[in-house]
């Protein structure tokens, strides 16, 4: 009989403790994910800010594939956004309509890809759906209205944003970055 018990607590134990063991796993690999997408970020970030020989390392960067598949739309997203910067960097005008569209390619993927699942994967404490949605957003306001057609899609997105129940528990930093994107929009209306 004690041996049964002891069996018994140890099933349960075991019971117990998988879960939690399984829950180890996606932290590991979000972790791995995180360097890579940092690293991408960075060159992003510093080709947004004016630095254009970063932009092809941005792009190699997010074309490669994440170590979380569950990213893959927020690189794409970054991807495109990132093919747009070149266009803008461009010179010669057909240029700058072929990395558009590449851009908008990958940033309309993005967002066909995009699953309940990304409501629940943070990047930086903030829903991996409206990361990737910001990403478009801000890129579809910031073309050329007249020649891409996206501020209506952009506009629809910031919109989106801002209903979602998600963006309550996303941080402050992100919440003022949406506020941003819509305060230019409307700049730019008047």
């Amino acid at each position: 009989m004690q041996s049964i018990v002891s069996r018994c607590r140890l099933l349960l134990l075991a019971l117990f403790m998988f879960p939690v063991v399984g829950m180890a796993t996606p932290a590991i690999a979000q972790t791995a994910a995180d360097a890579a997408f940092e690293a991408a970020l960075t060159r992003f970030n510093r080709a947004r800010q004016g630095d254009v020989d970063q932009l092809d390392a941005a792009i190699a960067a997010f074309q490669a594939a994440p170590a979380n598949p569950a990213l893959q739309p927020l690189y794409s997203a970054y991807l495109g956004s990132a093919h747009a910067l070149k266009a803008k960097a461009a010179w010669m005008p057909w240029k700058k309509m072929k990395f558009t569209e590449q851009g908008l390619d990958h940033i309309d993927q993005a967002l066909a890809a995009l699953r309940p699942e990304h409501d629940r994967l943070l990047v930086h404490g903030t829903p991996a759906s409206l990361a990737t949605r910001m990403v478009a957003a801000s890129t579809f306001v910031a073309l050329p209205d007249g020649i891409f057609h996206r501020r209506a899609a952009g506009k629809s997105l910031l919109v989106e944003m801002r209903r979602s129940p998600l963006l309550a528990a996303a941080p402050a930093d992100f919440r003022a970055e949406l506020s941003a994107v819509e305060s230019g929009l409307q700049e730019a209306g008047k």
